[in-house]
């Protein structure tokens, strides 16, 4: 099997304006299930009696996920979607297929990504997305058409600036 491409760990310490916070019954393999999919350990707070109480896991810059102790069920589910842009999802998917993880995807969605979902024993389920790059052109005349609000094109053309030029009503 061949490893995964691992993305560049930001590994300071700095105000996480966005992560989440996930239950688990087994640090370690939660370890080896979010390692496989490109987290490093970035800090271990040790609880009572030295076992962990909390790990902190990071893939890129403002991915973080924080791990305490639980258990499925004691909490309700948890889902987050990360950005991964410029890695293989196939090879992610390799690495967790000997791992008890529940493993969904690479799969394509109408909306120009490339999506791969994992959910592990404690019921916490990560979605990696990778916008599909050779589909950039087709995706942006899409949305174009199709998507209304007040939002900025990669070119930095917002909609209602659109809408005033060609008198589309975005």
């Amino acid at each position: 099997m061949k490893a995964p491409k691992k993305p560049e760990i930001d590994r300071s310490i700095y105000a996480m304006p966005m992560f989440v916070t996930f239950p688990t019954s087994d640090f370690a393999l939660a370890q080896e299930i979010y390692g496989a999919a490109g987290f490093v350990t970035l800090a271990t707070i040790p609880g009572p009696g030295g076992a962990p109480s909390l790990l902190h896991l990071r893939r890129e810059r403002y991915q973080d996920i924080l791990l305490v102790p639980g258990r499925a069920g004691d909490a309700p589910r948890h889902q987050v979607s990360i950005a991964a842009d410029g890695i293989d999802l196939s090879d992610i998917a390799s690495a967790m297929e000997d791992l008890d993880v529940e493993v969904a995807g690479p799969r394509d969605t109408p909306w120009f990504t490339t999506d791969l979902s994992f959910t592990d024993p404690d019921g916490n389920t990560v979605t990696l997305t990778a916008p599909r790059a050779s589909e950039y052109q087709t995706a942006a005349a899409w949305a174009s058409e199709h998507i209304s609000g007040d939002y900025e094109t990669a070119e930095g053309l917002d909609n209602a600036s659109k809408s005033a030029v060609d008198g589309k009503d975005h």
